[in-house]
């Protein structure tokens, strides 16, 4: 991302802000834990992200685009991860997007239905080390590392059959 002063864009026009929410969901724990990712329209492996509605807090969001981009409906709230922020270009508008994060956890038996009317063509359960490398984002891969951090804290320390969470991206 291009950090720009006063918030404008590269070009020197102010970006417009937008702000989302988004999660990381896992499943199982120990060796077992598997995380929800999913492939985007645009082709990236990313997490479930959305625009927060008007009235809607950013947890809300959150669950909300769980349930509508790959069809998970019983998820419980586990910890905030904190928040993003990134500029992109599009149609020749510039924009700042800054967007909150959440960790949720599904039970052991929840199945992902990913809907192509909202974006997500495919999406699948894979253990941490398979979902490092697939995800398209540096910012998304440090989030997932951070979402292990804390699930690791959870369970006292324990290891989780994650890869070395200070490694590059």
């Amino acid at each position: 991302m291009s950090r720009c002063l006063n918030g404008q864009g590269k070009s020197g026009r102010k970006a417009v802000r937008l702000r989302s929410a988004g999660a990381v969901v896992v499943k199982g724990e120990g060796e077992g834990l598997r995380v929800a990712v999913m492939r985007s329209g645009y082709g990236t492996w990313v997490f479930p992200k959305g625009g927060i509605e008007e009235g809607e807090a950013p947890e809300e969001t959150a669950r909300r685009e769980v349930c509508e981009e790959i069809g998970l409906t019983e998820i419980e709230l586990r910890s905030p991860l904190g928040w993003t922020e990134h500029e992109f270009e599009r149609g020749g508008e510039r924009y700042r997007k800054r967007v909150d994060w959440f960790l949720f956890q599904a039970g052991p038996g929840a199945e992902l239905r990913p809907d192509r009317e909202e974006n997500a063509l495919d999406c699948g359960w894979l253990a941490p080390e398979q979902a490092l490398p697939l995800l398209s984002h540096g910012s998304q891969r440090r989030l997932l590392r951070r979402a292990l951090s804390r699930i690791d804290q959870a369970a006292g320390g324990q290891a989780v059959g994650h890869p070395d969470q200070t490694g590059a991206d």
